[in-house]
């Protein structure tokens, strides 16, 4: 189960852009719809707590999820899940970003991103709407 969570969050955390609101939609898929591990209910009073929460969003859910289902070992599983693989790309990013900056394409894929991440946001905001 430890693995499980772990897995699920570190897929979250690797192809969603634009921060924890931008993971809702995802986390939501993943816990309530495919692993069944907290009702929808459930998820919006998680949301709820995790923005009443000082810290990242994303974290904070991670944190609850975790809890929720292994305890204290489930919040290290689904944190390091969420935290590591921004971490990666961010690290790998630095590293090459100064090379690549410049090539009309990569300034073309940032741009093209923001769009995304916006319509992320959006059905994340409606979807917890139209439930509350």
């Amino acid at each position: 189960m430890l693995f499980q969570l772990f897995w699920t969050y570190v897929k979250i955390g690797t192809f969603t852009l634009g921060g924890g609101y931008a993971m809702l939609p995802l986390i939501e898929r993943e816990v309530v719809d495919r692993h069944k591990w907290i009702d929808p209910q459930e998820f919006v009073n998680m949301i709820a707590l995790a923005q009443a929460a000082p810290g990242l969003i994303a974290v904070n859910s991670a944190i609850f999820i975790g809890h929720r289902i292994a305890g204290w070992k489930g919040v290290i599983a689904t944190v390091l899940g969420a935290v590591l693989p921004s971490v990666v790309i961010i690290l790998l990013i630095a590293v090459y970003f100064a090379q690549f900056k410049s090539l009309n394409t990569v300034e073309a894929v940032f741009k093209g991103i923001r769009p995304a991440v916006v319509a992320l946001i959006t059905a994340a905001v409606i979807r917890m709407a139209r439930k509350i």
